[in-house]
């Protein structure tokens, strides 16, 4: 059974994020469509945390003890970490989360500041019922994960087998890895970098082109053996993509129609 918030985000004299789309879906019907990510109509991080608020007033004396505090998952799982978090239904799941290379990947300060900005970790991490803002945490510069999981900065990793018992109902919960929007919104992201990555290597191209056909100083730097290799290595990493996406790719699609 759905637990309803209105009562409860009425006693903090506002309403609340899920309230509000639970009208929306009952205005709309079977037309309603989440807001796409990004839109003007896109909850907040303010959104969010009065959201989030509502759901802890639900919060029973186990789930205190026992919610939002990540805990590592055993050697072999395709994730890294797990937390116990209660959604907008009431619920309470395992939220599943962290590449299990996470630590070498995160400690790169490039691959950190590009994986926040992908996710939006300073702006809108999303909500604790998400992967994502777990990760966000879990990506903030400044710290390791070895700090993390040592327990030297507050967020620190909790052991699951404590928290089971403090609040044994945790053992049956449902576990949740990704989410179906989450993964549609990932997939756009992932297109529109593509798309930016092709369109900067033809500019890059065309500027070069033209530079070695006004200087002849410009063109004699290309038979440096340093340049040529170079060169040689990207057209074969482009006929990889290009004989992918135009061919193979295709030629599977037409097998399964």
């Amino acid at each position: 059974m759905e637990l309803d918030f209105s009562q409860n985000i009425a006693e903090a004299k506002k309403k609340g994020l899920w309230e509000n789309i639970r009208d929306k879906k009952r205005r709309m019907g079977k037309n309603y469509r989440p807001v796409k990510k990004g839109s003007s109509g896109y909850p907040d991080k303010k959104a969010y945390e009065k959201a989030q608020a509502a759901i802890e007033l639900t919060y029973t004396e186990a789930e205190k003890k026992t919610l939002n505090k990540p805990f590592r998952l055993p050697s072999g799982s395709n994730k890294k970490f797990g937390v116990y978090v209660k959604n907008p239904k009431g619920n309470v799941v395992v939220v599943k989360f962290g590449d299990p290379n996470m630590e070498i990947k995160r400690d790169d300060p490039d691959n950190r500041k590009s994986f926040r900005a992908r996710h939006q970790c300073d702006t809108n991490p999303g909500p604790k019922w998400k992967a994502r803002y777990w990760s966000c945490r879990m990506w903030e510069g400044g710290k390791s994960v070895t700090q993390v999981t040592k327990g030297s900065v507050e967020d620190q990793i909790h052991d699951q087998e404590e928290l089971l018992k403090l609040n044994t109902a945790l053992a049956s919960v449902e576990s949740v890895e990704s989410d179906i929007e989450d993964m549609k919104y990932l997939h756009e992201e992932y297109m529109e970098m593509s798309e930016q990555t092709l369109l900067s290597v033809a500019d890059k191209a065309k500027a070069l082109i033209e530079a070695m056909n006004k200087d002849p100083e410009i063109a004699m730097d290309f038979a440096e053996p340093f340049i040529a290799a170079k060169l040689a290595l990207m057209d074969d990493y482009m006929n990889t993509v290009y004989n992918y996406i135009m061919y193979q790719k295709a030629g599977e699609e037409k097998d399964t129609d």
